[in-house]
C-alpha cells in the first residue's frame, strides 16, 4: 500500500499522477531503471505514506498554520516555523503499518546500508528544482534507522530553505507531500555531477562534468574543489581538464552516516576519472539525455570499479541559450559605430518592429528630405548583431585610427579649430551672457565681481568668462544661453505637445474596437513619433545639459587637476522628477507602514504576488488607490526604450520589490538623502571657494551657474521616453492575439518580432479566414535569436582601433576592461568611495535580488531603474557616461558611481565584494561572490 519496488514502478513513471505517488526524484530514478541504465536497487516509500502519518497525527492544519514567514529585523524569516514544524514530526512515529512495509522491503535489500533520500512532489521539475533543499542520508543502516530517516526525510519537507522556496514561487504549503526513495548504498570510488550542457555558457556541444574521490556528497555540498572535465559531445574527448585539489573526501562512516577523511597527498594532484570512464560516463549522459526527450539533464552518478551508477537526473534550471558566433564590424555603409547617445537606453538587442519604426524610421524621420549627412550616404542609426548603434562617421572622424597620438591630436585640433572659425563673432552672445550671469547674483556678490572685472588686462572679458581658455572641445557646443533656452523652449511648446498629442490621440482609440489596420497605424504612428521626439529635437535640447554638465567637469579637472573634483558634487540636491518618484513611493511605503497588518503583509508577500494580495486584504484599497495614480504618472517608463519590453504599469513586481524594501528599512527617508547631497553640495564650494581666486574663481562661479541653469533639462526631457508604449502596447497585444487565432502567430507577442510588412501580409490573410503559421515561425525563431544575443557583449566602439581616434573617444560610454585584471575603469560620475557586496541586476526581473546596503551593478539604467537607488550605496554599470540616467541619479542620492566600466556585468559577480571610487573612475574586485542566478 505504502511501498513500491524502484524496478516495479512503470505504471508511475508516465501517469499524470506519478508525481503525486512517488514525487520528483523518484518518478525520475523510476524512469531511468525501466529503461535500463545501471540504477541502484530499492524502493520508494511512497507520498501516500506521508499523508498517511500528517493525516493520523492530525498534523495538517497545524504544519500550513505554522509555515507562515515571521518578520526578524524587517526580513522574512521561516527559521521558527521550520522549528515548531520539526518538532512535530520528531513526536510521533510511523504507524505500524508504515513501519512493517518498509521493514519488509528493506529485508529485500538483505539489511544492508542503504541510501535514503527524499523526493518530493515539487522537485526535480524544469522550472522548480528544489536542488539540495531537503535532506539525504547516506550509509543509513538496520530497520529502525531506515524508519528514522524516512521520517527525518519527511520532517525536511519542512526546512527554512524548502518552505521559502515554496513562498517565494507562490506554491500552496498545504498541497506539498513527500515521497522517500530507498537505494542500495553505493560505496564510490569516484563520483559528481555531470551537465549534458554547459549550464554557465548555454552551449549544448558540450558536457561538463565535475568528479571527486569518495562519495557525491562532497561535490553536490560544494565541500570539496573537484575536478572538472569539459567534453566535447561530438567526440567525447575532454577539450579542457582542470585538476581539483581535492583534499577531503565524503566516505561512509563505519556502518552508520558518513565522515569527512582527507584524500592522501599523492592523489589529490591526479585525475580521479580515467579518459575511458570519462568516456562511458559522457556516452550514458548523452543516452540518458535522448531518454528525457533531449532535455538537457543535471545528473548524479558515481563509480565503483568498472561500474557507473546513476544517483538522479533533472532537467537543468535556469539554462541559457545556445551561444551563437559573431563577428563585430559595422555594416556597410558605416565605418565607425559606437553606443551612445539614445542607444544607451537600449542595452539588449532590439526587437524586428521597433527597429524598423524607431531606430530606422523615427530616428531619420526628421532628416528624410535632406542628405545624410554620413559620408558614404545612409542612416545615423543601425542594428549590428541586434545591437543598436550609433554611427560615428561624421567628416571630422573620418581619420586613419592607426595615425601617430601626434597626427592624431593634430587632426583633431584642426577640427575644433575649424568649428570655432565657423561660430565667427559672437561677442554681442558673450556679453549678454556675462551680464544675465551677473544679474543673478547678489549685491555682495556683484560688488566683489565688479571689482575683479575692473582690474581686468585682458581684450575681452565676456569671452573669457564664459569661455575659459581650453584646447578641451566640450566648450565648442552649447556655449551660450539665448540658443539653449530657444532650444527649451521649443522643446516644450512643440516637440513635448506633439509627442503627447500622439499619445492621446490613440488612446481614445479602444484596441478591442479597431479595425486591424488601424491597429497597425496606430502602432506605426507612435513608434515613428518617439523617434522623431528624439531627433527632431530633444536629442539638441538633452545635449544642452550633457555639455553644461561636462564643461563643468572640464573646467575642474584642468584648473584643480590634483583634488578629484566631479562636477556632479555641485549639480546636486536639486528637484527633479526621479526625486520626486521615490519621494512618492516613500508616502505609500509609509501608509503601509501606518497599519502593522498591512506592513506585515508587505513584507511577507514576494513581490510578483503583492498586487493580488494587496487586493485581497480588508485594508489593501487605499494603497492600491495610491499605487494606481503613481502609475498613472510613471507607469509608462519601461525598463529599456525597446516597446518589446513591459513598462512599470504592465509589470509592476520591480516596483513592488522596492516598495517592500522601502516598508522593511523603518529608518530610511529619502529627505536623508537629499540633506547629504545638499550638504556635499556646499562642502565642496566652499573648497573650491578657498582655492581658486580672482578671475579664475569667477570662471568658475559662471560654469556652476551655467551648469546648474540647465541640468534639470536632462530628465525632463528623458523622462517622456516610451511615453506613448502604454498605448502602443495594448494595441500591438490586440493584433497579435487575432493572428493567435487566425491561426498565423503561436504567442501574441510576435507583433513585436515581424516588420510592417509582414503585418500587413497577416492582416489581409485574416481577412480571408486564412492563416501564415510560416510568420509565426519566424516570429519564434527571431525571438530565439533575441534571447541568444542576450549573451553577447556588445563592445562599446566599432572597430576597437576607431577608440584612438580623439573626437571618437572624447563621446565614448564605455571603456575597454581586460576580462582578468582585478580593477575596471571607467567613467568617475559620482563621488565617493565604498567598498560593499555587489547586487548585480541584469533587467527588472532581477530587482528583488536587490540587497539593501549592496552596491547596484548594472547594464545600464533607465528611470524606471530608479526605484533601487533609494537602497544602494553605489553604483556600477557597464554603459554610460556623464550625464546618463544612473550618472544624474547617483548624485541626487549622494552614493559614489562609476558607469561605462564595459564588462562590469560579466567581471563581478552577486555578492562579491568590491570598492567603487566615484572620484578616479575605478572599480576593485575582492574575493568571489557568488555566480549571478
Amino acid at each position: 500500500m505504502y511501498i513500491t519496488p524502484l524496478e516495479a514502478t512503470p505504471h508511475h513513471t508516465d501517469a499524470d499522477d506519478g508525481l503525486e505517488v512517488v514525487g520528483g526524484k523518484g518518478r525520475s530514478l523510476a524512469r531511468m531503471a525501466k529503461a535500463g541504465f545501471n540504477v541502484p536497487g530499492g524502493f520508494i516509500v511512497t507520498a501516500a505514506a506521508y499523508r498517511s502519518f500528517v493525516s493520523t497525527n492530525q498534523l495538517q492544519e497545524k504544519i500550513v498554520a505554522l509555515a507562515r514567514p515571521a518578520v526578524v529585523d524587517g526580513r522574512v524569516s521561516f527559521e521558527q516555523a521550520s522549528s515548531a514544524i520539526q518538532a512535530l514530526f520528531a513526536e510521533y512515529d510511523p504507524s505500524a503499518e508504515i513501519t512493517a512495509e518498509i521493514s519488509q522491503a528493506y529485508g529485500s535489500l538483505d539489511d544492508s546500508p542503504v541510501a535514503v533520500r527524499s523526493s518530493a512532489n515539487a522537485e526535480d521539475l524544469p522550472g522548480l528544482s528544489f536542488a539540495g533543499q531537503q535532506e539525504t542520508y547516506l550509509n543509513v543502516t538496520g530497520t529502525d534507522e531506515v524508519v528514522a530517516a524516512v521520517r527525518n526525510c519527511w520532517a525536511s519537507l519542512w526546512t527554512p530553505q524548502a518552505i521559502s522556496y515554496r513562498h517565494q514561487n507562490g506554491i500552496d504549503q498545504g498541497s506539498v507531500a513527500m515521497a522517500v526513495v530507498v537505494q542500495a548504498m553505493v560505496s564510490s570510488q569516484v563520483s559528481g555531477i555531470l551537465f549534458t550542457a554547459n549550464p554557465a555558457t548555454g552551449e549544448r556541444s558540450e558536457i561538463i562534468v565535475n568528479a571527486s574521490f569518495g562519495l557525491g556528497e562532497a561535490v553536490v555540498s560544494g565541500q570539496v574543489t573537484p575536478d572538472t572535465y569539459i567534453v566535447d559531445k561530438e567526440n567525447l574527448r575532454a577539450k579542457e581538464t582542470i585538476i581539483g585539489p581535492k583534499e577531503q573526501q565524503v566516505v561512509a562512516h563505519g556502518s552508520q552516516g558518513t565522515r569527512l577523511a582527507d584524500v592522501d597527498e599523492a592523489n589529490r594532484g591526479k585525475s580521479s576519472l580515467t579518459d575511458d570512464m570519462l568516456q562511458q560516463l559522457s556516452k550514458t549522459a548523452i543516452d540518458i539525455e535522448k531518454l528525457y526527450d533531449g532535455v538537457p539533464q543535471d545528473i548524479e552518478w558515481a563509480v565503483v570499479g568498472d561500474d557507473l551508477y546513476l544517483l538522479q537526473s533533472r532537467p537543468i534550471t535556469n539554462l541559457p541559450v545556445q551561444p551563437i558566433e559573431v563577428v563585430w564590424e559595422p555594416p556597410p555603409p558605416a565605418r565607425i559605430l559606437y553606443r551612445r547617445q539614445i542607444v544607451e537606453n537600449m542595452p539588449d538587442p532590439i526587437c524586428p518592429l521597433f527597429e524598423e519604426l524607431y531606430l530606422t524610421e523615427g530616428l531619420e524621420a526628421p532628416r528624410k528630405h535632406r542628405p545624410s549627412m554620413m559620408p558614404g550616404g545612409g542612416p545615423a542609426f543601425m542594428t549590428c548583431n541586434g545591437y543598436a548603434y550609433c554611427r560615428a562617421d561624421h567628416p571630422s572622424n573620418r581619420i586613419d585610427p592607426n595615425a601617430s597620438e601626434e597626427e592624431l591630436q593634430a587632426a583633431f585640433k584642426r577640427t575644433i579649430d575649424e568649428i570655432w572659425e565657423r561660430h565667427g563673432d559672437q561677442s554681442a552672445e558673450e556679453k549678454y551672457d556675462m551680464a544675465l550671469f551677473r544679474s543673478e547674483l547678489t549685491a555682495e556678490e556683484q560688488a566683489e565681481f565688479d571689482a575683479v572685472a575692473a582690474t581686468y588686462e585682458g581684450d575681452n572679458l565676456a569671452h573669457d568668462l564664459t569661455l575659459p581658455p581650453s584646447d578641451n572641445p566640450t566648450y565648442v557646443a552649447n556655449n551660450k544661453t539665448q540658443n539653449n533656452d530657444a532650444r527649451w523652449q521649443t522643446w516644450q511648446e512643440e516637440a513635448l505637445p506633439r509627442l503627447v498629442g500622439t499619445a492621446e490621440k490613440w488612446r481614445k482609440v479602444d484596441p478591442h474596437n479597431a479595425t486591424d489596420e488601424e491597429l497597425l497605424a496606430g502602432i506605426r504612428e507612435m513608434a515613428i513619433e518617439e523617434g522623431t521626439y528624439w531627433t527632431g529635437n530633444t536629442s539638441h535640447t538633452f545635449g544642452i545639459a550633457k555639455s553644461t554638465d561636462d564643461q563643468l567637469q572640464c573646467f575642474l579637472h584642468e584648473n584643480l587637476p590634483d583634488d578629484r573634483y566631479i562636477s556632479g558634487q555641485f549639480l546636486t540636491g536639486f528637484e527633479s522628477k526621479t526625486l520626486q518618484a521615490n519621494a512618492i513611493l516613500f508616502e505609500i511605503a509609509k501608509l503601509v507602514r501606518a497599519s502593522e497588518a498591512l506592513t506585515y503583509l508587505v513584507i511577507v508577500t514576494p513581490a510578483q504576488f503583492l498586487s493580488r494580495a494587496l487586493q485581497e486584504h480588508a485594508e489593501g484599497a487605499p494603497i492600491l488607490k495610491a499605487l494606481d495614480d503613481y502609475f498613472d504618472v510613471y507607469g509608462h517608463q519601461g525598463y529599456s526604450l525597446d516597446f518589446v519590453e513591459p513598462t512599470q504599469a504592465e509589470d509592476p513586481s520591480a516596483t513592488f520589490a522596492t516598495l517592500k524594501s522601502m516598508v522593511q528599512n523603518a529608518n530610511y527617508d529619502p529627505k536623508d538623502q537629499e540633506a547629504r547631497a545638499t550638504a556635499v553640495r556646499g562642502k565642496k564650494f566652499e573648497e573650491v571657494s578657498q582655492k581658486l581666486s580672482g578671475l579664475t574663481y569667477w570662471q568658475f562661479r559662471y560654469r556652476l551657474w551655467f551648469g546648474r541653469r540647465y541640468n534639470h533639462i536632462r530628465e525632463e526631457t528623458a523622462f517622456y521616453f516610451g511615453y506613448t508604449w502604454s498605448v502602443l502596447r495594448p494595441m500591438a497585444f490586440e493584433l497579435g492575439r487575432r493572428m493567435v487565432d487566425a491561426g498565423t502567430f503561436l504567442d501574441p507577442e510576435d507583433t513585436f518580432f515581424l516588420v510592417t510588412d509582414e503585418l500587413k501580409r497577416a492582416i489581409e490573410a485574416r481577412k480571408t479566414g486564412t492563416g501564415l503559421p510560416e510568420l509565426g515561425e519566424l516570429a519564434a525563431e527571431r525571438r530565439e535569436l533575441r534571447e541568444a544575443r542576450k549573451l553577447l557583449h556588445p563592445p562599446g566602439t566599432m572597430p576597437e582601433e576607431a577608440s584612438n581616434i580623439p573626437s571618437v573617444r572624447f563621446k565614448e560610454t564605455q571603456i575597454r576592461n581586460d576580462e582578468s585584471s582585478d580593477g575596471l575603469n571607467g567613467f568617475a560620475v559620482s563621488s565617493g568611495t565604498v567598498t560593499a557586496p555587489a547586487s548585480v541586476i541584469l533587467s527588472q526581473n532581477d530587482f528583488d535580488k536587490m540587497e539593501p546596503g549592496s552596491i547596484l551593478v548594472a547594464p545600464n539604467t533607465t528611470p524606471a531603474w530608479t526605484q533601487l537607488f533609494a537602497h544602494a550605496v553605489g553604483l556600477v554599470t557597464d554603459m554610460g557616461s556623464i550625464l546618463a540616467h544612473g550618472s544624474i541619479v547617483a548624485r541626487e542620492y549622494g552614493i559614489p558611481a562609476v558607469l561605462g566600466v564595459g564588462n562590469g556585468t560579466v567581471r563581478i559577480k552577486h555578492g562579491q565584494s568590491i570598492t567603487i571610487d566615484g572620484d578616479a573612475g575605478s572599480v576593485t574586485l575582492h574575493e568571489e561572490g557568488t555566480a549571478h542566478p
